[in-house]
């Protein structure tokens, strides 16, 4: 009935895989994990012995839009639920809540938590923004249902999800959950959120971070060059820019900015700001922009 599908890389996806076990009730749904390693340097999986588990591994690393997609290719049952490697659902009940929503022409997302604990200083960063930007409750989701479409906790229809290959699109990381929300809304397929949620527990280093912040400005960029128009208050803060011939003015400015404020308000995880944050990508996009083209 439900296919559990895990992308991985560089991630031990163990504990999941062990809550997911401890879920599964066959007296009353039949469910499939399949685990999909994108050439870890790692050990992604102590074990696979297990009948209701399935274990490929790319020889070159395909990124995280191919990978879902083999994963569904590979599903036999009729509804797929995504989840990143580096979550633990926080319901004893999270496989049944979400086929008790399940619908055959809609699309389910659970929602995103952080530990309430702050970690050490040198991941304050990635859990700041976690909790800031993306656990958001279930009531403030439905108000912006295409807007708040995450893939790192979602069940969809095989049917639905296979429409819409973003492999061609995506090829690094970044922005791919806000293409395939965006495509789901210009097909009129419904995104239903639901308190469902899990734990993001991979918190990666602060400079670590920040350089995959700036992969996905990249994504952006190419999603702007290819014409599709997706939700984002980057580009409209950028069409803002470019209105008032600002664009090269940040981007002259982004190298100081970068190098001076980031190092004091960012790196040493003593001092936040969702500001200076959002500044520095915008910066950043304009600095692309005009290397690569608008």
């Amino acid at each position: 009935m439900i296919s559990v599908l895990i992308p991985t890389f560089n991630t031990d996806v163990s504990p999941l895989v062990d809550f997911l076990l401890r879920q599964n009730d066959f007296s009353s749904f039949k469910m499939e994990i399949i685990i999909w390693d994108d050439a870890s340097n790692i050990a992604s999986l102590d074990q696979c012995d297990n009948e209701n588990i399935s274990f490929f591994k790319s020889p070159v690393n395909m990124g995280r839009s191919k990978t879902r997609e083999l994963l569904a290719e590979k599903a036999k049952f009729p509804y797929l639920l995504f989840l990143d490697a580096d979550v633990l659902p926080v319901s004893n009940l999270f496989i049944a809540q979400y086929l008790q929503h399940a619908s055959e022409k809609a699309v389910l997302v659970g929602g995103i938590r952080y530990e309430n604990h702050q970690p050490e200083s040198k991941r304050y960063f990635r859990w700041f923004y976690g909790k800031a930007r993306e656990e958001i409750s279930v009531g403030n989701r439905l108000k912006n249902p295409y807007n708040h479409f995450m893939t790192g906790n979602f069940l969809v229809p095989k049917s639905i999800f296979l429409q819409f290959p973003l492999h061609d699109v995506i090829t690094g990381y970044g922005h791919e959950d806000t293409l395939l929300g965006y495509k789901f809304q210009q097909a009129g397929i419904p995104i239903k959120h639901i308190d469902n949620p899990v734990f993001h527990l991979g918190l990666e280093e602060n400079e670590v971070f920040f350089a995959k912040s700036k992969e996905a400005v990249f994504s952006l960029l190419r999603l702007k060059q290819l014409g599709f128009s997706v939700p984002s208050k980057m580009l409209s803060s950028y069409n803002l820019l470019e209105r008032m011939n600002l664009v090269t003015f940040c981007a002259v400015f982004y190298p100081v900015f970068e190098s001076r404020l980031l190092k004091n308000y960012i790196f040493s995880g003593n001092i936040f700001s969702l500001f200076l944050f959002d500044l520095s990508r915008l910066f950043y996009f304009c600095t692309l922009s005009l290397k690569r083209g608008k």
